[in-house]
């Protein structure tokens, strides 16, 4: 397939059927790095096409977009454009941000590193029976504070990471209004990708 990855209409097609990068670099046989430097060339947006129930990954940029567009964060934001298995997820004003998303019923997330290489991680915590888009609770916990095995959150008061809910910030760096009407809108822009098509 003669570089038909610098074709922009037949790009974007590839990457609608086939749903992740890594999926279109292996069909055109080329590297991966490859496909997102021209995705981002021809301004193609890296949307996963893939049900969220059935691929983590899926799950993982979908997470990554909520963050990237929510009214506290979207300011400071820099996404870096990477598959969701990069060691950066985006950058916080300066710091290196791992961005992660729960959808068991504990909120755990892995972290397994001899050494943080990101400065902040961000939880978001989802209970599937209320909403899979929409998280219930995000932490922004500082590295520091994390234990290098992983990360459980409860939302109970008394947890060591209370105070890093994002909730608490609400109606203080950010509007509880504004955040309403963001939480509807990616809602409406991205519910199409919970539904399996036949």
């Amino acid at each position: 397939m003669a570089k038909t990855y610098k074709d922009k209409k037949y790009l974007k097609q590839m990457y609608d059927k086939l749903g992740s990068t890594r999926n279109v670099a292996k069909h055109i046989k080329v590297a991966q790095q490859t496909i997102r430097y021209w995705m981002r060339k021809f301004g193609i947006p890296r949307i996963p096409k893939l049900y969220l129930s059935d691929n983590n990954s899926g799950r993982g940029r979908i997470t990554e977009l909520y963050v990237l567009g929510h009214p506290f964060f979207k300011k400071n934001m820099k996404d870096l454009g990477e598959d969701d298995k990069s060691k950066g997820d985006v950058v916080w004003k300066t710091d290196k941000v791992n961005i992660k998303g729960s959808h068991y019923r504990r909120f755990m997330f892995r972290v397994k590193k001899k050494r943080h290489d990101v400065s902040v991680y961000i939880c978001c915590c989802y209970m599937v029976s209320i909403d899979l888009l929409i998280p219930v609770e995000t932490f922004m916990i500082p590295a520091s504070k994390v234990p290098h095995s992983g990360i459980t959150l409860t939302l109970n008061p008394k947890s060591k990471y209370h105070k890093y809910k994002l909730s608490s910030k609400r109606d203080i760096e950010f509007s509880a209004k504004e955040e309403k009407k963001y939480n509807e809108r990616f809602k409406k822009e991205y519910s199409k990708y919970l539904k399996r098509k036949h």
